[in-house]
């Protein structure tokens, strides 16, 4: 069986749940894992129970390069050039942008061919960083390595930026990953009445617009003889000033739950007893974009009828008024009527989240996609 060694920071959910997916679903590829961070998670318990896991980072010193220079300490290089000489992987996998930044120059060095993922921040804020040196490491580590055989795009969208960048057209491939969406899917109940729960689940940072939710939702409760409320998990930067935001509206009807844990009991139930889910991406004041936000998908899965925007890979994943409502991003008017739409429309809810789950079981599913990836994985390790 060929092998491939996946190359990561760290193992934090919930950005790592995509990761964790490409890793656990191989079908004729042995994967290994090469990472830089050690976090305890149920990813890296899961994970390195089924496969070999390795850091070669050996100090603080050495994990303090890496997180904040992208270079690797000589003992630390020392170590991942002899690890990977003598495993000898078919292919590297490397996960994220800045992440190949810091591995493929070593990859380079020791002569495997690799792949390269693109998510998101890292082909949109990672580039401007310490006045575009972003940049610069991916032109020189990434675009321009001989080693780095394909570099894949989740969507048309984000392939255009990659070329902003510099990146070689010949080398993009477009290819989403997608999700275990049989763990979504169960039986749903579509109410047809009573108070109606919208949810939204993410990180709390600026590109998920939860300050245009809030203001759309206020204005939706005012608009509207529906009873609803509005549920929001998550973490981050942003917890602060969302909970000011809420408690500033007055209403009880929004009410922020806190975090909750990628596939727990509470996640499953948050999807399954919610009636729609919202999720107002827009591009950060600093440039960072979605890649194709796995929650949206997963909520699919699940039959709920979406809200979300036109953005980045989302539009290619959502068709309008059919598969979900998509808006214009920071656009509080349209938020505010497409919430009021899906409220006074019970058909529209059952209609809209059932053609979701059918797009996304069949085309947004892991198993196939993983298919998908090990084919590209072929022409990666064939040269």
């Amino acid at each position: 069986m060929p092998s491939v060694v996946h190359l990561i920071r760290n193992f934090l959910p919930p950005m790592t749940s995509f990761v964790r997916n490409q890793i656990m679903n191989h079908i004729r590829y042995e994967p290994s894992v090469v990472y830089t961070e050690r976090n305890e998670s149920p990813f890296f318990n899961e994970i390195s129970s089924k496969y070999s896991t390795w850091s070669p980072i050996g100090s603080k010193h050495g994990q303090w390069l890496c997180d904040h220079m992208l270079l690797f300490a000589p003992a630390d290089r020392h170590r991942l050039v002899k690890r990977l000489s003598e495993t000898k992987p078919g292919l590297a996998h490397i996960h994220y942008g800045v992440e190949a930044a810091l591995f493929a120059t070593v990859l380079k060095s020791v002569n495997i061919p690799s792949l390269v993922s693109f998510y998101g921040h890292d082909c949109t804020a990672f580039p401007s960083r310490a006045f575009g040196i972003g940049g610069y490491l991916l032109r020189k580590n990434v675009f321009n390595n001989p080693m780095v055989k394909a570099i894949t795009a989740m969507s048309p969208d984000m392939e255009n930026d990659l070329l902003a960048l510099g990146c070689p057209a010949g080398k993009i491939r477009i290819y989403y990953h997608g999700i275990d969406t049989l763990r979504f899917n169960r039986l749903r109940e579509y109410r047809e009445s009573g108070e109606l729960t919208f949810l939204m689940i993410s990180m709390l940072d600026p590109k998920k617009g939860h300050d245009v939710l809030i203001k759309a939702f206020v204005n939706a409760i005012a608009q509207t003889s529906v009873p609803i409320r509005l549920k929001i998990y998550g973490k981050g930067e942003l917890e602060g000033e969302l909970r000011s935001r809420i408690a500033e509206t007055g209403t009880d009807r929004i009410q922020f739950c806190g975090s909750v844990q990628f596939g727990s009991d509470e996640h499953f139930s948050s999807l399954m007893t919610a009636d729609v889910f919202v999720h107002p991406s827009r591009q950060s004041a600093n440039g960072e974009k979605e890649g194709i936000p796995g929650a949206v998908v997963e909520a699919m899965a699940s039959g709920l009828p979406v809200i979300t925007t036109f953005h980045a890979g989302i539009p290619y994943i959502i068709k309008n008024n059919e598969t979900g409502l998509l808006i214009r991003e920071n656009n509080i008017e349209e938020l505010t009527r497409a919430i009021i739409i899906l409220a006074g429309d019970a058909s529209l809810r059952k209609k809209v989240g059932i053609a979701a789950r059918e797009y996304a079981l069949g085309t947004l599913d892991i198993r196939k996609k993983e298919a998908e990836l090990e084919k590209l994985y072929d022409q990666v390790a064939g040269g």
